[in-house]
């Protein structure tokens, strides 16, 4: 019994002394060595090691490298994914409030009206919040419509427009006929006085919200009475009335809101006042009809000069010219203006632009094609030479772009934008003028280049007048 006590007590102190000594990589041991226990001291012993039963806390740093997973990582392995929900296409209802909002205000009145048609999200947002076109003088219609409402909101207007009907209407319904006479908002404006027409204006006008006006359309539904041109007094009318409105609006500060405005004009040009009050133009439409037969002094100091005058002050990127009738001179109406990107002009061959434009990038020439033979009335066309128009002469001198408008791309479905002005006028001319060839080719036309050149090409460069406007 002294023997094996002893021996244990010997062994238990080579342990304890062992676990006393500092030793080198003991945290990374994971197994005790202990040697077994001698059975008689006859027998020769062999220490080995063996796994100990005993479970032992392992050190912080050993659990997040070698411990298992906890049981819930185990299931999700195992456990069954769920489906993916179907992915909702964007539209335009999925946009952002602020961001549908700044979209509408790049729509046109008449675009809104039919986006406000497709949904009832829509018609809340624009119809129920907006009135959103309107006509002066009003109809009887909404006259009606007023007296039968105890009340109503002034929502803010988007859009006015005067089209001066001719039709005929009774002015008071319920009167008979031998009290009322049909009328006509037409002869209604051609027959008050201009303080007639103020106080017509002025009363409407207080009816309406106008402070968030966009648009503003005064070009009248018919330019021509039982198959004539509208003569000067009926122009004279028509233009006090649209003066009067202007300048209502004007009084309220509403017209710097305006975007499009779209008027009918004559060789006075009363517009020109009204330029300077409309900053944030986006479109604007002149459509012009003169009186026949303008004297040369009137046609030289007062027409050209204030209609390149209403052109050099607008700010909308979008010019619109239609010419309805004026007096045919052969001089150049010089287009000055450092917003305009897009001309649009229809009219006669004769109309004689010269654009001025530093930022213009495209010209759209709209000219007459229903007649067969006699489309083209550009200056000494002979008869037989006058199916086709003279795309860089008719109503836009194609001469003058050279140098003055730098950045045109397209001019009358022609690409000129690949040639450049920094080369001599007569090295771009030819460049110019092969392009314009092969676009008259395309368009049927069967004479040889030189020919064609000869009668339907500048050999020249214009010469700009030196008077601009009032200058």
């Amino acid at each position: 019994i002294h023997f094996y006590k002893s021996s244990i007590l010997r062994d238990y102190d080579s342990f304890v002394y062992r676990l006393k000594m500092p030793r080198p990589g003991l945290l990374e041991r994971v197994c005790d060595e202990i040697p077994a226990p001698r059975k008689s001291p006859d027998q020769n012993t062999t220490s080995f090691l063996r796994r100990s039963t005993r479970k032992r806390s392992m050190p912080p740093g050993f659990t997040t490298m070698f411990s298992s997973p906890p049981p819930s990582v185990k299931k999700s392995h195992k456990a069954p994914k769920a489906p993916h929900l179907p992915v909702v296409p964007p539209t335009l209802l999925t946009l952002p409030h602020c961001a549908i909002s700044r979209l509408l205000l790049c729509l046109d009145v008449d675009s809104l009206e039919r986006l406000g048609a497709t949904c009832s999200y829509f018609d809340q947002m624009i119809a129920g919040r907006f009135l959103l076109s309107i006509s002066l003088p009003f109809p009887v219609s909404f006259i009606k419509e007023v007296m039968d409402d105890d009340s109503f909101e002034k929502k803010p207007l988007l859009k006015l427009s005067c089209k001066k009907p001719m039709d005929d209407f009774k002015t008071i319904p319920d009167f008979p006929e031998d009290y009322s006479d049909p009328s006509s908002l037409h002869k209604l404006i051609i027959a008050n006085s201009p303080e007639m027409m103020d106080y017509l204006v002025f009363s409407q006008m207080s009816l309406l919200s106008l402070h968030k006006l966009r648009e503003l359309d005064l070009i009248p539904d018919s330019v021509k009475q039982e198959g004539r041109l509208l003569g000067q007094r009926i122009m004279d009318s028509y233009s006090i009335f649209d003066c009067s409105l202007l300048r209502h609006i004007s009084r309220l500060g509403s017209l710097r809101c305006l975007t499009r405005l779209d008027i009918l004009v004559d060789q006075n040009m009363y517009l020109e006042q009204f330029m300077a009050e409309l900053p944030n133009l986006l479109e604007l439409g002149l459509n012009i009809l003169t009186r026949p037969g303008l004297s040369k002094h009137v046609y030289l100091h007062e027409y050209i000069p204030r209609l390149e005058a209403v052109v050099a002050a607008s700010k909308a990127p979008v010019l619109k010219v239609t010419v309805v009738a004026e007096t045919r001179r052969q001089v150049n109406k010089v287009f000055r203006n450092n917003y305009v990107k897009k001309l649009v002009l229809t009219g006669p061959c004769t109309f004689n632009v010269v654009p001025v434009m530093e930022r213009l990038q495209e010209v759209v020439v709209n000219l007459e094609t229903t007649l067969l033979d006699n489309n083209c009335t550009y200056w000494k066309s002979k008869s037989d030479d006058r199916g086709l128009h003279r795309a860089g002469l008719c109503c836009v001198n194609f001469g003058a772009v050279y140098d003055n408008c730098p950045n045109l791309e397209r001019f009358m479905g022609v690409e000129v934008g690949m040639v450049s002005h920094k080369q001599t006028f007569n090295k771009w001319n030819i460049r110019m003028k092969k392009r314009f060839y092969d676009d008259y080719l395309q368009q049927g036309g069967s004479k040889e280049m030189k020919a064609w050149a000869k009668t339907r090409w500048f050999s020249r460069r214009p010469v700009l007048p030196m008077n601009v406007g009032y200058d």
